[in-house]
């Protein structure tokens, strides 16, 4: 991809290389005689004098330069042939610049105070119209606008043309179009008309042979002449893309001087102003009122600037505003976007200029909201005091070190409560403070700070006071506490000596809503010569934290386990679900415990009429499932005592299971039935539509979904398949019913007995296994020898 940096390297020489008289380059054989050292030469003069693509381009043509003339020498430079669409597509670069010819201040930017000035010479940015967007239905076509006619259909054509100098078209075999002036709709109707004569079947319904579609299209944007005067960076008259605005105009102009006015911006029409455009409406407030579409011969007038107004301090956007004579303080806060959190309103200060000297005033924000502001204000907004008057703070071991109110007569002990205690690296033997007297230290004191937590030592805080909490580097780890049970999140944690199950909680992020606050078991490792006790189990209360068998004050020792029970008869919230046949298909909560199937289809309303009861399932979720392994062995869990459905739904690892019922059944029998089955959270009943196909599948010539005819069995499925083919194993044949039961073929001597086939089944027909790496025939009849040979030896030696 070629980089605005490159392209700029390729295109500048084209200035350096016309603007120099004396080497008479004015023509592209002229050019292309240059040695590449003498190119080289140029292209750095240019970038010295700092020229943007833009000017160059123009440069070029306004020196007789086509475009393909301008792409060659591009091509030249860059090495290869860059065509303009490439260049253009990939820098966004209208190739109709303007006819200036002096540097452009953008490239040698220096950040301006002025509000709006750096949004006009800023090299990161450009304003050029973006060429690819649909055009807009009020563009007025004229000469130099480029349209496609394309017909297809009965009869297929392709017309490039351009509006010429007339403002007409000329299609061949119809004649000269006249569309200047109009829009691209309005055009699109009279060209239609014009076909009409040539091609009849435009007219034509769309459903006609002979239809004739038709599109007309904008291919090429003309350009046209603006004068940009006034107060602006580069003067002048540009060429510009039709599609361009007043906004346009002033970027490729490098907008207006800091005499400018940004405020009163006015576009002149065949000698009369037709609007007026505001940038500071437009960068503020977004708003494009008085930003209209050039046309050629416009004019656009920047004169001086009106009043400046400077603002600096605590406002969040400082700098230099332009304001109209009836605007207020309170026009000028909206520019600079309010004042900042830190500003302080009571007193803003105006520096006025009063005949041949300054005055200043100094107001509240209140009184100052509507004053009138002049040429010359100079306004300062101060900020607060960066002190904090009533403030003492705590550093080190503590779990919350900072700054906390000073209340007088607080301890550091309460400053420590505060501060959520001390962490179990605290150093017990010393605590530091440093009282502080207009910011400077003039006392310090240690304590033992293991006296003042027992309450041994009182020491009263004075303002502005600094507490230093020393770590322990002698700590030595205890162990761990946890939090289980009827909470929102329980965690383990390190042993904090001291911790409250007030604390504990606040690390559980609380009781769930389950939670019997009342009682909550705590159990302790129990250290037992006799090798009998494990543990020893303790209750406690949670609204005083005492043990109830002693009612005394509980301490949480390390390695504690802490329990919170339910409440009695909470339950998990159990949901399930009905999909398919239902007239209310979707989620339901149970009323009871032991709801079953017939209890949920009735909350559903009962089943369709296109309820295909034969073909329903339960899927149920696996408790046991892990998405992160998917291969779990037996070893990986005790099984012993699992029964088969667990061990089953534990080695297969699926997320969920179908569980064959008979629903048609289950509604015969109601009740009383034994397949209506006592549902589980997240249990889904799916309820199939009427089925009409079979589908066979497997070792047959042609599997294949054959419709469902009660008349037809099991063999007469296979036929209509094919049959079997050679590698089928017709004895293990099997069929999947749609309420997910299994039926395999049964055997009785010679005699196979196929299932029954009902409407959704899949026969599966499985293939033999592969014996070309077994034992053959000879060798089984070889080892059969054998072993009569020695049975026979050994009767012989017992008799």
């Amino acid at each position: 991809m070629i980089t605005s940096k490159s392209f700029f390297s390729i295109i500048t020489f084209c200035l350096v290389l016309l603007s120099v008289s004396h080497l008479n380059c004015q023509t592209l054989d002229d050019i292309n005689s240059l040695s590449t050292e003498e190119l080289n030469s140029f292209v750095t003069k240019a970038r010295e004098n700092g020229y943007t693509p833009e000017q160059l381009r123009a440069l070029a043509a306004s020196k007789g330069l086509s475009t393909s003339e301008i792409n060659d020498i591009v091509g030249r430079v860059n090495g290869t042939e860059q065509k303009s669409q490439i260049i253009n597509d990939n820098l966004n670069i209208d190739n109709t610049p303007g006819t200036g010819l002096i540097p452009n201040p953008a490239l040698t930017v220096t950040k301006s105070t002025l509000f709006g000035y750096d949004f006009f010479n800023n090299p990161n940015i450009s304003f050029q119209p973006n060429l690819n967007l649909a055009t807009p239905a009020n563009y007025q076509l004229g000469p130099g606008d480029g349209l496609v006619i394309s017909l297809w259909g009965a009869a297929e054509n392709t017309y490039d043309l351009e509006v010429n100098r007339n403002g007409g078209i000329k299609i061949p075999n119809i004649g000269q179009v006249l569309i200047s002036g109009l829009t691209l709709e309005e055009a699109r109707e009279k060209i239609k008309s014009k076909l009409l004569n040539v091609y009849r079947g435009i007219s034509a319904p769309n459903n006609s042979p002979y239809k004739i579609f038709t599109d007309i299209s904008l291919s090429r944007i003309r350009t046209v002449q603006v004068n940009i005067i006034g107060e602006i960076q580069v003067p002048g008259t540009y060429a510009l893309s039709a599609l361009s605005t007043v906004l346009n105009a002033l970027y490729a102009s490098g907008g207006p001087t800091k005499q400018g006015t940004f405020r009163e911006i006015k576009l002149i029409r065949d000698g009369k102003e037709i609007s007026t455009f505001d940038v500071y409406d437009y960068l503020i407030n977004g708003s494009q009122k008085g930003n209209l579409t050039i046309r050629d011969q416009d004019v656009i007038i920047v004169g001086t600037y009106l009043s400046k107004i400077n603002i600096t301090g605590k406002v969040k956007r400082p700098g230099v505003y332009e304001l109209f004579p009836d605007e207020n303080f309170s026009h000028l806060l909206n520019y600079v976007s309010g004042f900042k959190s830190d500003a302080y309103k009571d007193v803003i200060k105006l520096e006025r200029i009063n005949g041949d000297r300054k005055q200043l005033k100094e107001m509240s924000y209140e009184s100052f909201e509507k004053e009138k502001l002049i040429d010359g204000d100079a306004i300062r907004v101060g900020g607060i005091i960066n002190e904090i008057e009533n403030s003492v703070t705590i550093d080190g071991a503590v779990y919350r070190p900072g700054n906390y109110e000073f209340v007088p007569g607080m301890t550091i002990k309460q400053l420590i409560e505060k501060a959520s205690g001390l962490k179990k690296t605290a150093f017990l033997k010393r605590v530091l403070i440093s009282s502080k007297i207009e910011n400077k230290t003039v006392n310090t004191a240690t304590y033992s700070l293991e006296e003042i937590m027992k309450g041994n030592v009182n020491v009263v805080l004075e303002n502005n006071d600094v507490v230093r909490v020393f770590q322990n580097s002698a700590f030595n780890e205890q162990g761990s506490i946890s939090i289980s049970g009827a909470v929102n999140n329980p965690t383990d944690i390190p042993f904090v000596e001291g911790i409250t199950l007030e604390e504990l909680l606040l690390f559980a992020n609380g009781y769930a809503k389950e939670a019997n606050t009342a009682i909550i078991d705590v159990t302790r490792e129990a250290i037992d010569d006799d090798y009998t006790t494990i543990n020893t189990s303790f209750t406690i209360s949670a609204e005083n934290s005492l043990d109830i068998s002693t009612n005394t004050p509980f301490v949480f020792k390390p390695n504690d386990r802490i329990k919170v029970r339910y409440l009695k008869g909470s339950r998990e919230k159990l949901t399930v679900f009905i999909e398919g046949e239902a007239l209310y298909p979707g989620s339901y909560d149970a009323t009871f415990k032991n709801e079953r199937i017939l209890d949920l289809i009735e909350k559903a309303g009962g089943l369709s009429p296109y309820a295909f009861e034969q073909g329903a399932t339960l899927v149920r979720q696996n408790p046991f499932y892990n998405d992160k392994a998917q291969n779990i062995t037996l070893r990986d869990f005790k099984l012993d005592t699992a029964n088969a459905e667990n061990k089953n739904l534990i080695l297969n690892n699926n997320k969920e299971f179908r569980v064959g019922i008979d629903l048609h059944k289950i509604i015969k029998e109601g009740d009383q039935s034994k397949q209506n089955m006592i549902l589980k959270d997240g249990d889904r009943l799916v309820i199939p539509s009427i089925k009409q196909t079979i589908k066979v599948d497997g070792q047959v010539l042609l599997p294949s979904l054959i419709r469902y005819d009660k008349s037809l069995n099991f063999k007469d499925y296979i036929n209509k398949s094919g049959g079997f083919n050679n590698h089928a194993k017709k004895n293990k044949a099997y069929v999947i019913h749609p309420n997910g039961d299994i039926a395999s073929t049964k055997r009785f001597l010679f005699f196979k007995t196929y299932s029954k086939v009902r409407p959704g089944s899949l026969i599966v027909i499985p293939a033999k296994l592969d014996r070309s790496s077994g034992t053959s025939t000879q060798e089984v009849i070889g080892l059969s020898t054998g072993f009569a040979t020695l049975a026979l030896l050994i009767e012989r030696i017992f008799n």
